[in-house]
């Protein structure tokens, strides 16, 4: 597990379900804020699958942090 762990750690590009899972949010709203702008892909050739940068991931969760309730 931990080997698995690291692995992640170190990737810097996610498809769009991974990139979810890491911001803890579902696929659908990773999807909304992409198309909203929040959010920058990487994608080749039109077609080709969505991958996300994990710094800019680190950034919108940077970005969201709040201290006190909304």
């Amino acid at each position: 597990m931990a080997q698995m762990e690291n692995t992640v750690a170190r990737r810097r590009l996610f498809r769009l379900k991974a990139a979810a899972e890491y911001l803890s949010m579902s696929p659908w709203k990773l999807r909304r804020l992409i198309q909203d702008g929040h959010l920058a892909v990487v994608q080749d050739t039109d077609g080709s699958p969505f991958l996300l940068d994990v710094r800019d991931l680190d950034a919108y969760v940077e970005r969201n942090k709040r201290t006190t309730a909304l």
